[in-house]
Order: structure tokens, then sequence, then C-alpha cells
């Protein structure tokens, strides 16, 4: 048990330590140690960890973390995931806290920050490449992306609402 405890904090401690961009710029990164690397789940797993993670509200990463865990190693393993998962980046904002005044307006750091926007765009863009043929499997799972797609582009409806429709169709077409 404490092998696998140290096993999930070294884990999601490298996987939160090297994510820029947030929560979901962190699925790909959280994919490749725990599907690929791992094997502690397996793709579908994995897709409906990150499904119930974005019906639910808060971090996602926080969330798969917490579900990896506990299928790893039960409540210790959820609380160690996310000391894991969050440690590093808590760390970093107390330490960069301290030189935000002095850091702000620098072109460098500002060069910098413009650089890795692109890169966590591309992040989130592989992340649905990547797991698209899990996801999108018959011409109706095609349907409900593309329909979700153009309700999240094209109308003021709310994400979470497009989440439980999501949830409902699936209900109702027995996906």
């Amino acid at each position: 048990m404490l092998k696998d405890l140290l096993a999930l904090f070294i884990s999601f401690a490298k996987t939160g330590s090297v994510a820029y961009g947030g929560g979901p710029s962190m699925v790909p990164l959280l994919k490749a140690e725990v599907v690929e690397r791992r094997k502690w789940i397996d793709i579908d797993d994995f897709m409906d960890a990150l499904a119930i993670g974005n019906a639910l509200p808060g971090p996602i990463i926080t969330k798969m973390a917490s579900a990896i865990g506990y299928r790893k190693a039960g409540w210790p393993g959820v609380i160690v995931s996310l000391i894991g998962i969050i440690m590093p980046s808590a760390i970093a904002l107390l330490i960069l806290m301290g030189f935000v005044s002095l850091v702000k307006d620098n072109p460098l750091v500002t060069s910098m920050l413009r650089g890795l926007r692109p890169v966590v765009v591309a992040m989130l863009a592989y992340a649905s490449w990547d797991m698209a043929p899990n996801a999108l499997k018959n011409p109706t799972t095609w349907g409900i992306c593309i329909v979700s797609m153009a309700l999240m582009l094209f109308t003021p409806i709310h994400p979470a609402l497009i989440i439980v429709a999501g949830a409902a169709a699936g209900i109702l077409l027995k996906l």
C-alpha cells in the first residue's frame, strides 16, 4: 500500500509540475502517465473519469486525480493524489507571489507567457484529437459532438447545461 501511495504521489506531482495552463492542459499529460505509462486504468475508464469530471463543478484535474487515486488505493490514494497534483503549483505560486510586482512588466516574462499560450492551446487540441476515437464511435456520438460545439460557439447557453444535455442524450439514445 505504501508503495502504491508513493507511486501515486510521484506521478501526480510530476504531472502537476510540468503542466501549464490549468487543469485541461494537464489531461494529455495525465493520460500519458496513468493510462500509457503506469497502466493504472484503461482509456475507457480515463474517458469516463474525464466525462464525469467535466460534469461536476470545480477543477477537472483534481476530480480526475481523486478518481484515479481512489481506484488505485482507496481514500488514502485520493488524499495523496490530490496533494501531489496541487502541491507543485501551490508552492510555485507562494514563491512567485513575492516576485509578482518585480516581474509583471518585464518584457522577457511577457514574451515567455505569450509563447506559452499557443502551446497550451495545442495541448488542448491534442487531447481532443487523441481521445476522439474513443469518444466518437458512431454517427450519433459525432452528432452530439457537433451540436455541442455549435451550441458553445454560437449561443450563450452555459456549458453546464450542454453537459447535462449530453448526459440526457446518452440515456435517451441508450449509448
